[in-house]
């Protein structure tokens, strides 16, 4: 079930769609969307990579993209993933490397994230599992 996480002034809500710890599970990718509640058109999926050990923070996200509402991640190590996002979604933040401040994470620690897109339905992708952590299954 989702996790709603109300944050700060108006009506703007986080919904948490899934977490994916990293192969050690010293990270947690986050996909999660944020919407003003009013209008589907200023909903936002973001991504947060974060330390296992950090609270999620919805401030702190290294993608986003609009008109695409899912994801799937796939790390294919410790300090890299690939996000996977729907073809006619649109990027508005992209990040290929994860800095250590960016995020709270070590100041030599990097992640290095790949972007790819694939056909979707209305946004979703029609998968079971949307969670690939070292070898895939």
């Amino acid at each position: 079930m989702p996790l709603l996480l109300m944050s700060g002034c108006g009506s703007e809500k986080t919904d948490i769609l899934f977490e994916c710890p990293s192969p050690d599970g010293g990270e947690i990718a986050t996909i999660y969307l944020v919407s003003d509640g009013v209008q589907d058109v200023n909903r936002e999926t973001k991504l947060n990579v974060r330390p296992a050990s950090e609270s999620f923070n919805s401030s702190m996200f290294s993608f986003s993209m609009r008109h695409g509402f899912d994801a799937i991640i796939r790390w294919q190590g410790d300090d890299q993933l690939e996000l996977v996002y729907p073809q006619h979604a649109m990027l508005t933040h992209q990040e290929q490397v994860i800095f250590g401040t960016s995020q709270t994470f070590n100041p030599d620690a990097r992640i290095r994230v790949s972007y790819s897109e694939q056909p979707s339905t209305h946004g979703y992708f029609v998968v079971e599992k949307r969670c690939f952590s070292g070898s895939f299954e």
